[in-house]
């Protein structure tokens, strides 16, 4: 969303947004709400660019001020240590490291920008992204994680060609017990999101209805990853009177594409799925939750408007993402330095917990939550030390990020079909 940037001789910041804000998103509610705070009350400055708003400046001290007083106590005392600590340290820039070098915005700027200004809680969204890109790129460790994910189920009822599920030594689903402890932690730390997905198909969780009520009742911003093939009216109307704040719907392709992908979905019967939360969403005159759609790049790269087209109706919001190859050989970013340990905990259905996402972890493995909470993992020594090896520019001592293929180039050119002889 946006990208930081410190002046530390004028104590002032400048944050760019990486897609800028078209005119109409300027007039939505929460972002009117923003402008009003942050330029007409604290005199910052908007850069502007053929009507669309660039950047935002001002004074430091400003983003802890308005913390003060639009924030909970917890939050806007993280942001004064933060807005500290940046203004009273030398900081090295790592080279190595693009926050969210891996999103590829792929939609227009007004769905990007109504997708998550719908969501609500924009202020609160905006001081999470801020310190999003600050922790990683000034090694800022904040007393709990920016996000939390929860693995809800690693159980999946597809086999999808570009997935690694099938090298999972284990899978299962979390225990109801487990997952409201989690959540208890979260919603006591005041996190901000949370994702109640990781590796699996969400849905396939029995309990995944309660799942959802707990979440929603006690996190603000509450997502989960699904391939929409188990999104029948209980799930949709569970979704929406819980306002779920989006959905990431993995999409790849249309039609035969699609099919081949997705087996044993079929395109037409996942797509109505889609429409018809979509439709009972739009007839209850609510924003919640708004849908993303997300593809990866070989799946429609011979025809990029066609997707759109087609999927634009049933969605909110689309991403594209590059393809990761999760059996074939890596090419090594020597230099890459990973933003997760500054951001986020990622716990596995049974317990267990990382620093990343990474599917195949050992070394990076923390504790388990039924032992030890979230706050003690992330400022152990353990998380401590993976921080300082990638700070340091020494990741691949670690054989988990040694291994990880966010830290290796992608293959952009391979075709779909290519991908696909891995069969399912």
């Amino acid at each position: 969303m946006l990208e930081f940037k410190l002046n530390q001789e004028k104590d002032s910041f400048i944050i760019n947004f990486v897609v800028p804000v078209d005119k109409d998103s300027c007039n939505h509610k929460e972002f009117k709400l923003f402008s009003e705070i942050f330029i007409d009350k604290y005199k910052c400055t908007f850069d502007y660019e053929n009507d669309h708003i660039t950047a935002i400046s001002g004074k430091l001290e400003f983003l802890v001020d308005i913390a003060d007083q639009w924030l909970t106590k917890k939050e806007a005392a993280v942001q004064k240590l933060i807005i500290d600590e940046l203004l009273t340290k030398n900081f090295i820039q790592k080279e190595g490291l693009q926050v969210n070098f891996h999103q590829n915005p792929f939609d227009n700027s007004f769905r990007y920008w109504n997708f998550i200004l719908n969501q609500g809680s924009f202020l609160r969204y905006f001081y999470n992204r801020v310190n999003w890109f600050i922790a990683p790129k000034y090694n800022i460790v904040t007393p709990f994680p920016l996000h939390v994910d929860i693995e809800s189920s690693s159980t999946c009822n597809m086999n999808c060609p570009m997935c690694y599920r099938d090298q999972l030594k284990e899978t299962g689903q979390m225990d109801y017990g487990l997952f409201k402890k989690i959540v208890d932690e979260c919603a006591d730390n005041n996190v901000f999101s949370i994702r109640l997905s990781w590796r699996g198909e969400t849905l396939t969780h029995p309990k995944i209805t309660d799942m959802i009520a707990y979440a929603c009742n006690k996190i603000t911003n509450v997502s989960f990853l699904t391939n929409a093939f188990y999104i029948d009216d209980r799930i949709a109307e569970c979704c929406i009177d819980n306002k779920v704040s989006y959905l990431a719907i993995s999409f790849d392709g249309i039609g035969n594409v699609y099919e081949s992908i997705r087996h044993p979905a079929k395109f037409k019967e996942n797509y109505n799925r889609i429409a018809n939360l979509k439709r009972k969403r739009d007839e209850k005159k609510s924003d919640y939750p708004q849908i993303r759609l997300c593809t990866i790049w070989p799946a429609i790269k011979m025809d990029p408007k066609q997707y759109t087209r087609t999927m634009k109706s049933v969605s909110d919001y689309i991403v594209c993402n590059p393809y990761i190859n999760f059996k074939g050989p890596m090419v090594i970013k020597p230099d890459f330095i990973c933003q997760y340990p500054w951001e986020r905990i990622v716990i596995a259905f049974n317990g267990k917990a990382q620093c990343c996402t990474g599917w195949n972890a050992d070394d990076i493995i923390l504790e388990n939550v039924t032992e030890k909470s979230i706050v003690e993992m992330w400022n152990s020594d353990h998380m401590t030390e993976v921080r300082n090896l990638h700070k340091q520019g020494n990741r691949m001592s670690l054989n988990s990020c040694a291994n990880c293929r966010h830290g290796s180039k992608g293959d952009p050119d391979i075709n779909i079909w290519d991908i696909l002889k891995r069969q399912y």
